[in-house]
């Protein structure tokens, strides 16, 4: 049984048609404060632990004269198709250890297609998940369980750059 047939079978089949696949997304990761080169030994120890199951290759900057580093994400070719979403989630959480604050943000460059926000679910004692919105709706993925619950859903007409700027202090156009 694959990976994608044990999401399928562990999720309802509308969550697992919800997430994103991230093909023609612009993909990122913002994270706040820690030095750059122990950013990018964190980046460098990812690869080396997940080199046959990662989704991207990863180029790390430093966003102008602020404190925040971001994190370009490229989609390799020939992924399954759910596994790009897991994994990003995934390298959030593993350099939200590095960071004061960190969030994912990626944006398609379909017309259509809605952004996707998340951030390290700071509820969870065992920090292996993350919440944000994904399609227009909130979520929550439990990354080791695979499982993904959808909450609300946000206006049609939300800025998510706007909702960016507002909360970090972070203009995203500028990645």
């Amino acid at each position: 049984m694959g990976f994608l047939d044990i999401f399928r079978k562990r999720n309802k089949q509308n969550s697992f048609e919800s997430l994103p696949d991230l093909k023609n997304y612009r993909i990122f990761l913002f994270l706040k404060g820690g030095a750059v080169d122990e950013l990018r030994a964190h980046m460098d120890e990812y690869h080396k632990i997940y080199s046959t199951e990662t989704a991207f290759f990863m180029d790390l900057f430093k966003l102008g004269d602020t404190s925040w580093t971001y994190i370009a994400l490229t989609l390799m070719p020939e992924v399954a198709e759910i596994s790009p979403m897991w994994d990003y989630l995934n390298i959030l959480l593993w350099m939200s250890e590095k960071a004061e604050v960190s969030f994912a943000y990626a944006y398609s460059r379909e017309q259509g297609k809605l952004p996707v926000v998340a951030v390290f679910d700071e509820e969870n004692q065992y920090g292996d998940s993350c919440k944000g919105i994904a399609n227009g709706k909130h979520f929550r993925a439990a990354i080791p369980e695979q499982e993904v619950t959808w909450g609300q859903s946000v206006p049609k007409q939300f800025d998510y750059e706007e909702y960016l700027l507002g909360k970090y202090y972070v203009d995203v156009r500028q990645a």
